[in-house]
């Protein structure tokens, strides 16, 4: 095995501002955390070293248990000081093979970086290996014949600027003549590994090291839809003080897809071994909005120290996870103190932030049609081929959106085409602004309602299956005429005939819409954010 040795520079004359390699960062000083990550590379105190112009950064290293270089007039321009440095450095390279260069000023820096580095260097016979940061180059100065360049300024390129955050070095490199060229490589750093100049870099570095670690994992497939990709990266947009990592297996290729829009790091892991990649990642928390979890999944991320909070859950699981959400069960399913049930708990995706609740209209002039996810039972095209009549005769217009699972989409698209009051729409993301031209809507039992009730839009609802029967917010009392499960043939005549008692009665309809009106579900995120966070502070 290749044998390292570390030198850590700590200079006094090279401060960023006053007494800053002693003072402690979140609980830390600069110097002991680069002596602990020379530590994770696997190198014991004898191999380390803190060269220094200070007595008391000497004294701390030598109370670390690793060796001190000091020299007080070691400085770039006191050429003798350098060169009994360099002579120092070319002992060291006689009983060592790497020489890694590490600066106090980049805490952030992965130890995974380091190792890259020594792969590299190796696999490509290279003799030095530094960090290198990307910055994207703006075009500046005026253009006053270009007008629109004060509108649509595109970065010109992106550029590697060098980092000081470390440098690995062949041993042998150091014997060479001062003439010889080097085989120089480089190793690209994320944004967060940057050096700290600046008070201000200070307290940013200090907020990073405070976070904790939050993974969701998700699932997002055409037939469960995407409802738990969005309201995970509903909670995500709003937890900015930890750091955020979403995790799916390669069974659910819709959700990678749509995560990879985003800017949160993205695993996707074989389905086999995504628990125990969970576990390596060592996360303060883990959220699970994958349905039903097992109990024995749960007790495994617990014992290696993560909490775990589950969304939609009525698994063995849910019982043992330190907070579960079944929002979307008015009625507890199970017993525990662990689970918050109830709509207390659902809050909109952020599209209904600013979107405009409906107006009670004495006149419906549009309905929607909903069933997201595939639409089992295709009642898309069941119910609204049974209500299209009556609605065209009273001169309203049919919206209808399909969920990115509903396989009949185009065969649908092609036999509304002569409707002129039908408009189709598959797999959109903003379905509140549909929601705002609406009366009435006619739906499945799932979080559509929510968002429906949200809008203040009565509606007949109808069970996809079992599941969905058990979500007790579909009634009378909050705005909703619930249906009986699909039946072939029943279902499509009571929607129609619930349609047109509400089209034939305003005061029905009135009552309905008063009882949505005290709906409101922007406002329990906050409430469960603050449950989440308050978890991580157990």
């Amino acid at each position: 095995m290749r044998s390292k040795t570390i030198v850590i520079g700590a200079l006094q004359k090279h401060l960023a501002f006053q007494d800053d390699l002693l003072r402690k960062l979140a609980g830390k000083t600069l110097v002991q955390r680069a002596i602990e990550k020379a530590g994770e590379l696997g190198v014991n105190g004898q191999a380390i070293y803190v060269y220094t112009d200070s007595e008391m950064v000497a004294l701390s290293a030598e109370r670390a248990g690793v060796s001190a270089y000091l020299d007080p007039k070691l400085h770039l321009e006191e050429r003798a000081s350098v060169e009994k440095f360099f002579e120092f450095l070319q002992q060291l390279s006689r009983k060592t093979d790497w020489i890694f260069h590490l600066s106090p000023y980049a805490p952030l820096l992965k130890v995974e970086v380091l190792l890259e580095a020594q792969r590299r260097i190796e696999s490509e016979k290279a003799d030095v290996v530094t960090g290198v940061r990307p910055i994207v180059d703006y075009q500046t100065g005026t253009d006053s014949e270009n007008l629109m360049a004060q509108f649509f300024r595109a970065p010109l390129k992106k550029v590697k600027a060098h980092s000081d955050a470390f440098t690995l070095i062949r041993a042998s490199s150091l014997k060479k003549d001062a003439t010889d060229k080097l085989k120089i490589i480089t190793v690209s750093l994320d944004e967060n590994e940057f050096e700290v100049r600046s008070q201000r870099d200070w307290w940013v570095c200090e907020k990073l090291l405070e976070r904790k670690r939050i993974i969701f994992r998700v699932i997002g497939t055409d037939a469960a839809g995407m409802g738990h990709i969005y309201r995970s990266l509903s909670l995500a947009h709003e937890i900015t003080d930890h750091e955020i990592i979403f995790v799916t297996d390669t069974k659910n290729q819709a959700a990678v897809d749509e995560l990879a829009k985003y800017e949160y790091q993205l695993k996707v892991y074989e389905p086999d071994c995504l628990l125990g990649e969970i576990a390596a990642l060592k996360p303060d928390l883990v959220i699970n909005d994958i349905l039903n979890t097992r109990s024995r999944d749960v007790q495994f991320l617990q014992k290696g120290g993560a909490r775990v909070i589950n969304f939609e859950d009525l698994g063995e699981g849910a019982r043992l996870a330190n907070i579960t959400f079944n929002e979307l069960y008015d009625k507890p399913q199970y017993g525990g103190e662990n689970t918050r049930w109830g709509h207390e708990y659902f809050f909109v995706r952020d599209e209904f932030n600013d979107a405009r609740p409906c107006p009670f209209r004495t006149e419906v002039s549009g309905i929607l049609l909903a069933f997201g996810g595939i639409d089992q039972h295709d009642l898309t095209r069941k119910i609204l081929f049974s209500i299209v009549d009556l609605c065209s005769a009273r001169g309203i217009h049919i919206f209808v959106v399909t969920g990115p699972g509903y396989s009949g989409f185009k065969k649908l698209a092609q036999e509304v085409q002569p409707f002129e009051n039908i408009t189709i729409t598959h797999a959109t993301g903003v379905i509140s602004q549909y929601m705002e031209k609406v009366s009435l809507a006619i739906t499945s039992n799932g979080r559509t309602v929510y968002e429906m009730a949200h809008m203040n839009i009565p509606a007949i609802v109808i069970p996809q299956h079992d599941r969905e029967r058990t979500h007790a917010f579909a009634c009378e009392q909050n705005g909703f005429i619930p249906l009986a499960p699909y039946t072939e043939g029943a279902t499509e005549e009571k929607a129609a005939t619930s349609l047109k008692r509400l089209l034939d009665s305003v005061s029905e309809r009135k009552k309905l819409y008063n009882r949505t009106v005290d709906f409101r579900f922007d406002q329990n995120k906050k409430h469960v954010v603050q449950l989440i966070e308050s978890c991580l502070d157990r």
